[in-house]
């Protein structure tokens, strides 16, 4: 599920708020990456369960009207097609989701004001409409309502993001994130119907957490050394106006290239260079990206940055270093 990138964005966070406070505990620095990863993996669960409950609410509504003395037409007969869709049945019945939910105390229960907004929300939209007045029962057709819930209902609903926001601080930033992974993870029903292990795991390969804690780690031990080496390559510039995020995220990326051979020097560059751009100021990621590249390029040619497998693809020997005390 936690993607490299997303990896690098937890991990430049937490040495951000470490480097630049009076805490240097690297042990508390990794339990806090921890529940970070853990927090974000609990919102993919979270926000995976909420058609469920608004499939709920939806049956709760239609069993109000029919308990009614004198119901409408519509209440007498109603369209059951969105509390029977069988998307939301394999997540209702899906062991994994709802035992991960319990053990982590995540229902929907204590926000039926939610519930019930996202529910109206979603009857007014045209995806919505179209699926109910379909006569179309395709499975097909069911995943696309669940895909389009999911594209519709959370980003910029103030409400979602209110409730979430207090609900853990961790959660601020990760809905679009979850969102992805949502999407993905019912998109993967449509190839194969393996429904009870649909579900994400919390890293896509086996070596990814170790890869997120040592980066971590060598970010925060060597923050210091590697602080120092950058301004080498920023003479010209007094310290207080390189942006501490511009910093933090230099060191990550000179320490992501000395402490991971299998990674090509091209990738981490190309990831710093992207996280500046949604983290730092408009010309951040030119910055970061001249910063490294030269700082990358000098430790290369002095052999004191050594790729080896994955990490030589489209690796260049550099021969003539350019001149590190460059403006930059």
């Amino acid at each position: 599920m936690l993607t490299r990138r997303f990896l690098r964005v937890k991990a430049f966070k937490i040495l951000f708020s470490y480097a630049y406070s009076d805490n240097d505990s690297l042990l508390h620095a990794e339990k806090d990456l921890r529940a970070s990863l853990e927090k974000t993996y609990d919102l993919y669960h979270y926000l995976l369960s909420a058609i469920i409950a608004v499939a709920d609410y939806a049956e709760e509504r239609i069993e109000i009207g029919l308990r009614k003395f004198k119901p409408s037409e519509a209440e007498a007969n109603p369209n059951k097609k969105f509390i029977n869709n069988e998307v939301v049945a394999i997540l209702r019945e899906n062991t994994a989701l709802q035992k991960y939910n319990a053990k982590q105390h995540l229902n929907w229960r204590e926000h039926a004001d939610v519930i019930k907004q996202i529910y109206i929300n979603m009857t007014e939209h045209p995806y919505y409409k179209d699926y109910m007045s379909s006569e179309n029962n395709s499975f097909n057709e069911e995943l696309h309502l669940v895909e389009e819930f999911f594209r519709n209902e959370f980003e910029g609903n103030e409400l979602i993001e209110s409730m979430i926001e207090e609900m853990n601080a961790y959660w601020a930033d990760d809905i679009g994130f979850a969102l992805i992974s949502i999407i993905r993870t019912i998109n993967s029903l449509r190839q194969e119907r393996d429904t009870e292990n649909m579900l994400m795991p919390m890293f896509r390969a086996p070596d990814d957490e170790e890869y997120v804690f040592e980066l971590l780690r060598y970010s925060l031990e060597h923050f210091k050394e590697h602080s120092q080496l950058a301004h080498q390559y920023v003479q010209n510039w007094e310290s207080d106006r390189i942006a501490f995020v511009d910093m933090a995220l230099i060191v990550m990326g000179i320490s992501e290239a000395l402490a991971f051979p299998s990674i090509p020097v091209k990738v981490t560059i190309n990831e710093y260079v992207e996280i500046a751009k949604y983290y730092s100021t408009r010309n951040s990621h030119v910055f970061v990206n001249g910063v490294l590249d030269k700082v990358i390029q000098n430790l290369l040619h002095e052999g004191v940055i050594k790729k080896s497998g994955r990490g030589l693809i489209e690796e260049t020997i550099i021969k003539k270093p350019n001149n590190k005390f460059k403006q930059i």
